[in-house]
């Protein structure tokens, strides 16, 4: 059914049947995301697939990217990473920190994580230090919660 569907709405736009593979799976947070292909309205996971010979990146859920792939496994494989990552996200938000001198600290899996709240221009920002490694800039902004701060260490962890 799926892949009857997948096909059809492939044809339709003119693109390849074959030759898809995943750039990169995406947490949307709340299952609100309807797939590309299928119109399915409940994906939280999207899998961003890319093909060498079509311009357009196609965002879908996990069951038609393993039919553009080829390979319904390994779709299943990624998503399944995705899940259990967000569970990890999920725990490591939830820890409790100690405040020393002003700064936020935790130690997690053998590291010392600093969080410590300044301000520049009058507008209050985070600086984030993991055992001696400094960062106080994401995607060319400072990082302007505490939330963000520890949203961005867990990515960098």
């Amino acid at each position: 059914m799926y892949t009857e569907r997948c096909r059809e709405k492939l044809k339709a736009m003119g693109a390849p049947l074959v030759g898809w593979y995943c750039e990169e799976v995406i947490d949307w947070g709340e299952a609100t995301f309807t797939c590309e292909l299928c119109g399915y309205k409940n994906v939280r996971f999207v899998h961003v697939m890319v093909h060498k010979d079509f311009s357009e990146k196609l965002r879908v859920g996990c069951i038609c990217a393993g039919n553009l792939e080829g390979d319904i496994f390994a779709a299943k494989v990624r998503d399944k990473e995705a899940r259990a990552k967000s569970r990890r996200k999920k725990n490591f938000l939830k820890k409790e920190w100690r405040e020393e001198s002003g700064m936020l600290t935790l130690r997690f899996k053998k590291q010392k994580l600093t969080i410590e709240q300044d301000s520049f221009l009058g507008r209050p920002y985070f600086k984030i230090d993991i055992d001696g490694d400094c960062y106080q800039w994401k995607n060319n902004r400072r990082i302007e919660t505490l939330t963000a701060a520890k949203e961005y260490i867990f990515e960098l962890l």
